[in-house]
């Protein structure tokens, strides 16, 4: 109670109406836990950085996340306000640029409640970005006219590009993003025109300004394409995501009512790399198409170590044939917002411990963010899909050790949030899930038919087949109900390897997810409901390929430390003379007994291969004067019987030669 007396009359006073508790409020702990818990930490710029505190009497507590060079300042403000609530209770992301690298970095932690306690880390941190290759031209501000990229030049980008006009690539140029931790991206906007169109022998490479063995997931932004199509938007536009776009409807906004809508030609490309952080947990994708129309033409693409999404559609109707995902951290293949095309042969490679916080699918479909009933619906159609997944062993668990994977993997598909996407004639190996469709309107699609998984296998699936999730569901759906015959689904589920795919585990230039003689899924693909149409090629086999490769020479399986070099004459294949005839590659190398010997021809040629030392002796001859016609060779090396050293497989034909080095150890 409180007792209020008067001073002048010691019998006039009154007293509250009702008693009350005194409590005690701790003060708030200000103690910052990362980054910096350990000595030796290093961070890369233009990645996202964790950073962590205690949470102790600090629940809707505001914070400002400060960056220094030393642990007395001077302060740079990274985050001016963060509420210690919901999504960021406790942590909140932070990402360094190019001007903050230093060895010895610190980060403050500001309660702006009394910003006189403050927190800073225990152990110095360094933050660090590879020094970026030498570029012949830079491309940089907005592109409105014609601008064509040559292949006897390296490009780089200089942040953001954007594209209102024609920009068109030679085949085999090389475009590297900006400064690694800079931010950078290709944008094809609205109305314009990208026109990239390699070839198998020359393919087109988007990728990092790091040297190789330097380049890492999130050096640059990487390639948006806006259109014109429709999308589910109430507004029937929409900005990129990524953080690129304008406040307003313009640069890197997308949708409109041109379902044919054209923006150019991508094919035969590599994207390698991309994903920077523009903002914290705003990461740009691979490959981004807001709204693209099916007129416009891509396919023959990979996108490799993505730091988001390796394919992201925003609605649009455009359609693919032979796309690869590579060690992307978190989606394969992502629709949102209405995407409606159609996509066939598709390969997903995914590594055992990289997986995204937000949980890592080769499919993730979703209507839009609410689940909404918004036209039109998602509703693409792949085939002909192949997913290696993170485990090689259903016996494998959850971990970063050896025969462990990233918890963060989910289901080789997840459909969700009224999504209506088809998946036929596929196969996924090595998963935590094998599918799961989500929320009770996805739940009805798929037991109206109005979303097909049909004929597809599944090898190794460590828990459940079928995960129904988000709301009870509808008579009729069950767990079984993948399994009804009229469907044609099948799983053997504690074999990984059963699909009998040459070598689908490995995450090397060795990497070959085409199915062995005899295998199970080179028969049984069926073209039947939503997979009718006359875009899906009629084919026997379930998965990417079948006996036949068409991911070879273009595609790369090591990009971290692919040599990239500019033509040293304008080549173009079509009509002209190829002035370098030939290309080759060593692998694995160095080796010890065996190594793979794969070269391709450009033209026909007349060929020999021999093997010497590095006094140049010869060690063997393979053949001389052989005529091949152009295309893809591989050979074994047999080096069990060389002794350790360097040796040098030369390959010479009329229109060019190439010298491989193989190093030989013991």
């Amino acid at each position: 109670y409180v007792k209020l007396p008067s001073v002048d009359h010691a019998t006039s006073f009154d007293v509250s109406d009702y008693s009350f508790a005194s409590i005690y409020l701790p003060r708030p702990a200000v103690r910052l836990t990362a980054p910096g818990a350990n000595a030796n930490e290093s961070y890369r710029v233009g990645q996202t950085v964790a950073v962590r505190w205690d949470t102790t009497n600090t629940f809707r507590e505001r914070w400002r996340i400060e960056y220094g060079k030393s642990s007395t300042g001077p302060w740079k403000t990274l985050l001016a306000s963060v509420r210690d609530s919901a999504g960021t209770r406790g942590n909140t992301n932070v990402v360094f640029r190019p001007e903050d690298q230093t060895t010895s970095g610190y980060i403050r932690l500001v309660l702006l409640s009394d910003t006189t306690r403050t927190d800073v880390n225990d152990n110095a941190f360094s933050v660090i970005a590879p020094a970026p290759v030498q570029c012949d031209s830079v491309i940089s501000g907005v592109i409105d006219g014609n601008v064509k990229l040559q292949n006897t030049k390296i490009y780089c980008l200089d942040g953001y590009v954007f594209v209102n006009g024609t920009l068109e690539i030679e085949p085999g140029t090389i475009v590297l993003g900006d400064t690694v931790g800079q931010n950078s991206v290709l944008c094809v906007n609205r109305g314009g025109k990208l026109v990239a169109k390699g070839t198998p022998g020359l393919p087109i490479i988007f990728t990092s300004s790091a040297r190789p063995g330097e380049r890492a997931r999130g050096d640059w932004g990487g390639i948006v394409i806006c259109g014109k199509g429709r999308i589910n938007a109430p507004a029937g536009e929409a900005p990129i995501e990524g953080g690129i776009a304008d406040a307003q409807p313009g640069k890197g906004w997308y949708g409109g009512t041109d379902d044919a809508d054209s923006s150019g030609v991508l094919e035969y490309a590599r994207i390698e790399f991309a994903g920077i952080a523009v903002v914290p947990n705003s990461e740009l994708n691979g490959l981004t198409m807001g709204a693209v129309g099916s007129r416009t033409v891509i396919n023959n693409v990979q996108v490799s170590y993505g730091n988001d999404d390796a394919f992201e559609w925003f609605g649009g109707s455009v359609n693919h044939k032979n796309l690869i995902a590579v060690g992307t951290l978190d989606d394969d293949f992502d629709a949102d917002f209405g995407y409606s095309g159609k996509v066939q042969f598709a390969v997903a490679q995914r590594f055992r411990l990289v997986a995204d916080q937000s949980t890592s699918q080769v499919f993730e479909q979703d209507n839009d963010a609410q689940g909404s009933f918004n036209r039109p619906f998602t509703s693409p159609v792949f085939s002909n899909v192949t997913a290696i997944g993170p485990l090689q062993d259903t016996s494998w668990t959850a971990g970063n050790g050896a025969n462990q994977f990233n918890s963060r993997f989910g289901a080789a598909a997840q459909i969700r949030r009224n999504a209506r996407t088809s998946i036929h004639n596929s196969v996924f190996m090595g998963w935590p899930r094998g599918i799961e469709i989500a929320q009770v309107p996805t739940m009805n699609a798929a037991n109206a038919d109005s979303l097909e998984v049909r004929n597809n296998a599944w090898y190794g699936v460590k828990n459940t087949w079928l995960n129904l999730a988000g709301g009870t569901p509808p008579a009729g759906m069950d767990a079984d109900w993948i399994a009804k015959p009229q469907y044609g689904n099948t799983i053997d589920k504690a074999n990984c390897n059963g699909g009998m795919l040459e070598n689908a585990f490995a995450t090397t230039v060795e990497f070959n997810p085409a199915p062995k003689s005899g295998s199970p899924v080179l028969t049984g693909a069926k073209f039947e409901s939503t997979a009718s149409d006359n875009f899906f090629q009629r084919v026997d086999f379930k998965g990417a390929f079948g006996m036949q490769r068409w991911d070879l020479p273009w595609a790369e399986y090591d990009p971290v430390n692919r040599e990239y070099k500019a033509q040293v004459v304008s080549v173009e294949e079509e009509g002209g003379v190829v002035m370098n005839g030939m290309t080759g590659r060593v692998f694995p190398n160095p080796t010890s007994d065996a190594a793979t010997i794969r070269y391709e021809l450009f033209t026909d040629d007349v060929v020999s291969v021999r093997v010497v030392d590095a006094t140049g002796s010869l060690q063997s001859s393979f053949f001389t004067s052989v005529a091949q016609g152009a295309g893809v060779y591989e050979f074994r090396l047999v080096t069990s019987d060389l002794a350790t050293g360097l040796y040098y497989v030369a390959i010479t034909g009329q229109q060019g030669s190439v010298t491989l080095p193989v190093t030989v150890v013991r």
